[in-house]
């Protein structure tokens, strides 16, 4: 059966959450995959240099961990130059942090920055998303050919293990994961600005989703379920083997760039209902609604 999306009435209250949890597990999911590359890179969408970036600030820059950080303050002082301000005061008033404690504060702030902003980035053009999932795969790309330690499917089986054997080794392993996955967010939170801002000149209107996008989200599960890659994996979790076992020569980088492949396949008009729907969520409950798919 097919849907029209011209005919197609409004999903339900429930078919929209669906559909919104289809979107913050695949970011969930795709997340994980993410640490896997330790490399510097732009942020998307935004090709001026950071030094020159740096120098057109209206303040100081205040002590920030690395490049993708300094990039995420300078945008966010185009999208809301009093919460900039306020930033830096969090900053300078925290006195001396080490790198993860200063991420949790700037992650914590950009949380109220999204709901501040969630009708502007509901309203914003497709393509900025295209943007981020376009780096999203460059980097899951460049991270298997580089056969990085984290793309082993195996590593992350073994976490378990360490926890309870080897609790200091785990801490570390964590600290390992986390660095790369940091200089992501902020990447993301930083293309998320370029959106807003851009959002404003040439806002988009959307209405709530519809059948017709359930419809071709659940074609896209459908594609990744099914790709050479990842059915075998599905088939022998689902037969009760024995996962350790089917998580062996998996390369989940190869897996996260087929999953964001598949996203990129969906109708532009679906992904920016779907960002519209994401972004009311966050205006509704703030970074709450998606935790619980992120609490691992």
């Amino acid at each position: 059966m097919t849907f029209d999306a011209r005919k197609a009435n409004s999903a339900s209250a429930s078919g929209r959450q669906n559909a919104l949890f289809a979107l913050i597990t695949f970011g969930v999911v795709c997340g994980a995959f993410f640490a896997v590359l330790s490399l510097p890179q732009k942020a998307a969408g935004n090709d001026t240099p950071l030094g020159d970036r740096v120098s057109s600030l209206t303040i100081e820059m205040p002590n920030l961990p690395g490049e993708a950080a300094e990039a995420y303050f300078i945008s966010l002082g185009h999208v809301d130059p009093k919460a900039q301000v306020a930033l830096a005061g969090q900053i300078t008033r925290a006195g001396k942090l080490d790198d993860d404690a200063i991420t949790t504060l700037v992650m914590a702030h950009a949380e109220t920055v999204l709901r501040d902003h969630a009708g502007e980035l509901a309203q914003a053009d497709t393509k900025h998303i295209d943007d981020i999932l376009d780096m999203t795969r460059d980097k899951l790309r460049r991270a298997s050919r580089k056969r990085s330690k984290w793309c082993d499917a195996g590593r992350y089986a073994d976490l378990a293990d360490i926890e309870f054997e080897t609790p200091d080794v785990l801490e570390q392993t964590l600290a390992d994961f986390k660095a790369p996955l940091t200089d992501y967010s902020f990447e993301v939170m930083t293309g998320l600005m370029i959106a807003i801002a851009d959002s404003r000149d040439h806002p988009v209107t959307r209405g709530e989703m519809t059948r017709a996008d359930e419809a071709a989200l659940q074609g896209m599960v459908m594609s990744i379920m099914a790709d050479p890659d990842v059915l075998p994996l599905m088939v022998s979790l689902q037969s009760g083997g024995d996962a350790r076992k089917a998580l062996k020569g998996v390369n989940v980088c190869n897996l996260g760039a087929t999953a964001v492949t598949a996203a990129k396949t969906l109708p532009q008009e679906t992904k920016g209902r779907l960002l519209a729907e994401a972004a009311r969520e966050m205006e509704a409950n703030g970074a709450s609604a998606f935790r619980a798919g992120v609490g691992f």
